[in-house]
């Protein structure tokens, strides 16, 4: 019961952070929606509040199956349980976080670098729309480093391989196909935020699907290799990059 509400409190904290870069992205087209729209448009914080409570629910669902599930394939969160029972951790922790840190800062350059390939055949950003800055990106990178882990590694990742061993598929290859798929839905997952900046064309979702597939194959990977929490540390480090060192780079040319 502790280790749930560590996991869903975390996850939740992530939530209630990322909802100003939510808002500001879709302030315009909220503005627009109620200037023109003949449907009653909901306040801001009747809006959040809602937000608020769906996640809470679909939060608390993944990560009571993704906990149940997780052990039977051999999935775990090594520093959350030593904390609580004082059961040896199978690596070294400061080590794993280095990995974890510098892993996340090579996923995200590689990232930067692939989206630098899009850019060129990418649409504007519609004018309804809007890119938050660097300091709601550095709260939303607690969502992505947090909440995104345990509703795509925790649950999602955990959920294939446990149906994958169900059916008599076990080992290397049963871990890559999973991995695979959840980062590629990881990508899809991302579909409604790029339509709501860029609009949905085939360059649109090629990138916005390839690109966060990227990242979720990495932390896949450690959360399979390590644990849980070490795959949040590389989420949240790449985060940093993407959404806050980038654009104050950006700002500076």
């Amino acid at each position: 019961m502790l280790e749930f509400l560590i996991i869903w409190g975390a996850a939740m904290i992530g939530v209630c952070a990322v909802l100003p870069y939510q808002m500001k992205m879709i302030q315009g087209k909220l503005e627009k929606a109620r200037a023109t729209s003949t449907k009653k448009i909901p306040p801001k914080p009747i809006l959040i509040l809602l937000s608020i409570i769906q996640s809470a629910l679909l939060l608390g669902i993944a990560t009571g199956i993704g906990l149940w599930l997780a052990p039977k394939v051999n999935l775990h969160w090594w520093i959350i349980t030593h904390w609580l029972t004082d059961q040896p951790i199978p690596f070294s922790i400061p080590s794993a976080l280095i990995i974890a840190i510098v892993s996340g800062i090579v996923t995200a350059l590689v990232i930067v670098g692939l989206d630098r390939l899009f850019r060129a055949k990418m649409p504007p950003v519609q004018e309804d729309s809007q890119i938050p800055g660097p300091i709601h990106g550095f709260f939303a990178s607690f969502y992505g480093g947090i909440a995104e882990e345990v509703l795509l590694r925790l649950f999602l990742l955990t959920l294939f391989l446990f149906l994958f061993q169900w059916i008599g598929w076990q080992g290397l290859s049963s871990f890559w196909v999973a991995n695979i798929l959840t980062a590629i839905l990881f990508g899809v997952g991302h579909l409604p935020a790029a339509k709501n900046l860029f609009g949905l064309n085939s360059i649109v979702v090629w990138r916005t699907i390839i690109l966060n597939a990227v990242g979720g194959i990495v932390f896949g990977y450690l959360y399979w290799q390590y644990s849980l929490e070490i795959a949040m540390v590389s989420h949240f480090s790449a985060d940093l990059v993407i959404h806050v060192i980038v654009p104050i780079q950006k700002r500076k040319v």
